[in-house]
């Protein structure tokens, strides 16, 4: 692997450390409403078989997720499923070990290394893969709050940051993709117009029938999540009403975009537990529910994205993976 120079290595450790300690306050803030004994109680009861669906779920949402990958990058590289499939898989695996989701630059390091591809193309599709998820979770927020009689005056505030946040992106993205304001770029040193140029070509919403496709992906990828977060839910007893778990999910995935501990450690824990005792459960539930999903979904997408790392490394070190 490039070493990274050493000013940007500089800043890398900045945000892991940073994200470690971001993910100790919030599990704090979380554990401090409850006791450990308690959380261990409430998941030595939770019900295997619903335990299984989530993971059913969750993998083939990971599955859709890989197809939709594939359309972002078709102006890159034609790349086959099987072989997407397993970078993005241990892209997953990388950000759910390291902090403060630098999984995501490892992913776009080790894909421009193995298919011998721009970084900055890489990069560029993974951002907006960013965006398309943040758009539908924070459309799932509106549209469950909608329903709720108390709004506390956090989750509104996380409602209109997100969709700020997530709309401007897209249009940035949007305009670059379209070429717009790209005279300027006969100012830069061709090194530099060149990764700008890489970086567009990443941005397959230069394409509508690519953005349409892949806008739809990303619907069927949090329906199933959706349905893996109620069947977690389900599996710690927790019943929710559909615009509630709506709100959920959207309050728990948003909260994944602050720099944490790996694995999302602590933020997690904290989202759950503020966003359950809204609808009248106690934080031992809702720090439950939140270790549950982490071991058993995230850590069965960590363990595959570690092996598939092993064996593309050790048994194939020298073979790109197309």
């Amino acid at each position: 692997m490039q070493s990274f120079p050493t000013k940007k290595h500089g800043r890398i450790w900045i945000r892991g450390i940073l994200g470690l300690l971001f993910g100790a306050l919030f599990l704090w803030l979380a554990l401090r409403q409850t006791s450990l004994a308690e959380v261990s109680a409430v998941l030595s009861r939770s019900d295997e078989a619903w335990l299984i669906a989530a993971v059913g779920c969750y993998s083939i949402s990971m599955m859709v997720r890989i197809v939709r990958w594939q359309t972002l990058l078709q102006d890159v590289k034609a790349f086959s499923f099987h072989k997407i499939g397993t970078a993005l898989l241990i892209g997953y695996a990388a950000n759910n070990l390291l902090p403060a989701r630098l999984g995501e630059v490892f992913r776009a390091d080790f894909v421009g290394r193995r298919y011998r591809v721009s970084r900055s193309a890489i990069a560029a599709s993974i951002l907006l893969e960013r965006v398309l998820d943040g758009l539908v979770v924070v459309s799932c927020l509106l549209l469950g709050r909608a329903f709720l009689p108390n709004q506390p005056v956090l989750l509104n505030t996380l409602s209109i940051t997100g969709t700020l946040i997530f709309s401007s992106f897209f249009l940035l993205l949007w305009l670059v993709g379209r070429g717009h304001g790209m005279r300027w770029l006969t100012r830069f040193p061709p090194a530099i117009t060149s990764r700008i140029q890489s970086f567009r070509k990443g941005l397959s919403v230069r394409h509508t029938s690519n953005l349409s496709k892949a806008v739809s992906l990303s619907l069927v990828i949090w329906l199933l999540e959706g349905l893996a977060l109620w069947s977690i839910l389900k599996a710690v007893q927790v019943s929710l009403a559909w615009q509630q778990i709506l709100t959920l999910l959207g309050v728990t995935s948003l909260s994944t975009l602050i720099p944490s501990a790996p694995g999302y450690v602590g933020t997690y824990q904290y989202a759950y537990a503020f966003t359950l005792d809204l609808f009248g459960y106690a934080p031992a539930q809702g720090i439950a529910a939140a270790t549950a999903f982490q071991v058993f979904l995230f850590g069965s997408v960590t363990l595959t994205g570690i092996g598939l790392y092993l064996y593309v490394s050790l048994l194939k070190p020298q073979s790109p993976l197309q």
